[in-house]
């Protein structure tokens, strides 16, 4: 009887799937190695004894993982076991099974079933004949006979025999990026190269046909055309020109406001200088607005002073104070130095010197290195030098720095 193969289920690769007659089982082989009969190509129509057993099965990638050890990727696939019986003029179902996972499609429990279905069903005999072949997986790599695209072995499908056999992609060429302003082969709609793709027509024209993502389903609901979305772009460009004017100009405003109030200021500031020029201080307020560290022995502060003068009025100083913290200086030996005062007449000024200095630690004294100090056996003995007996030997700096020190190698 003539039968066709069932087709490969739409969005599944022919490579991931495969028909096979089912003649028997070989229960040492183990995967989907067990099953004994002739490999069929999906819609092809073959001539097989009534009562044959038609096996299928049909594995799809539902996901990725990574390798517990090597860490390199790989597929998940789940898969659909289905037998058919070839009764009358159709193959009908007897059995199918969806697996998760496509490594358990062949476990026990489906040899199993398959045994019960063979015992239920045993293989006729006869021949089985290929009346017409569908497709055939080509065996090796090649160049598409439609687009000239590079076409991988078992990817794609050989039509033609012997020398007129040629290499075609599955179904259909891969799509290229469209150009905007073509319209779609779907709705009509012009597209942009974003949003679309070009398919060959694969009927000998050899043309590149643009449509919509069939994600954006053009066919239901309209899009806009690439000529509207160029329009509107055209729009919030002029737009965002208009609000970049208005920002600059509120920019402009600004820094105007800026430079008068600091000319304010700095005209202010000069005459307050101008009146108390030459004016003697009578006294001093003075308070602390910022302190901090600059070493381990050294430290800054801002001070605001208020000085009242002898006209009665009062004018507001700051000074940047470097100090070392403790008694102060008073001129005797081994005190530290008395610092450094910087006078401003600006509040800004000031901050912005004090802002300047910087926490600097004083570093870590060098550790002594080197031979050992004949006299007292530090580290470091780098001067020659003989003692009081006549001896020579290296010294270190602190042995070597008094002249009348009793230096002695014994």
């Amino acid at each position: 009887m003539k039968i066709t193969i069932p087709a490969v289920p739409a969005g599944l690769h022919p490579a991931n799937c495969w028909r096979r007659t089912l003649a028997g089982l070989d229960a040492e082989e183990r995967g989907g190695r067990p099953v004994r009969g002739h490999f069929v190509g999906p819609r092809d129509v073959v001539d097989v004894p009534p009562g044959t057993l038609i096996v299928t099965v049909d594995m799809s990638t539902v996901g990725w993982a990574n390798h517990y050890r090597t860490g390199e990727s790989y597929p998940l696939k789940d898969a659909v076991v289905t037998v058919y019986v070839a009764d009358g003029e159709e193959l009908a179902p007897l059995w199918s099974r969806h697996y998760k996972q496509a490594k358990s499609a062949f476990g026990t429990a489906t040899l199993k079933k398959i045994t019960r279905l063979l015992e239920e069903h045993p293989p006729p005999a006869g021949p089985i004949a290929m009346l017409r072949e569908a497709r055939r997986p080509n065996a090796k790599a090649g160049t598409c006979r439609w687009c000239d695209g590079f076409v991988s072995m078992q990817l794609g499908h050989v039509t033609g025999h012997g020398d007129d056999a040629q290499v075609e992609h599955y179904e259909q060429c891969p799509p290229r990026i469209a150009r905007n302003g073509q319209p779609c082969a779907v709705c009509g709609v012009t597209v942009t190269s974003r949003q679309a793709q070009t398919y060959l027509r694969r009927d000998g024209s050899g043309q590149w046909e643009a449509r919509h993502d069939r994600l954006l389903h053009c066919e239901s609901s309209r899009l806009p055309s690439f000529e509207e979305l160029q329009a509107a772009e055209q729009e919030r460009r002029a737009e965002e020109a208009k609000a970049q004017q208005r920002r600059e100009k509120d920019r402009a405003r600004r820094q105007a406001r800026k430079k008068a109030k600091e000319a304010e200021q700095e005209a202010a500031h000069r005459a307050e200088q101008a009146r108390i020029e030459g004016l003697a201080t009578t006294s001093r307020v003075s308070r602390e607005l910022a302190n901090k560290a600059l070493s381990d022995h050294l430290r800054a502060r801002l001070m605001e002073h208020t000085d009242t003068l002898e006209d009665g009025t009062t004018t507001m100083r700051w000074t940047v104070e470097e100090y070392h913290p403790g008694t102060g200086w008073n001129g005797e030996d081994y005190d530290p130095a008395p610092g450094i005062v910087r006078p401003h007449t600006r509040l800004a000024d000031a901050r912005s010197d004090y802002q300047s200095l910087k926490w600097n630690p004083t570093p870590a004294p060098r550790r002594p290195s080197g031979p050992r100090c004949d006299n007292c056996g530090a580290a470091g003995a780098r001067n020659k030098r003989h003692d009081s007996s006549g001896l020579p030997g290296r010294v270190c700096n602190s042995c070597n720095d008094d002249e009348d020190y009793m230096l002695s190698f014994a």
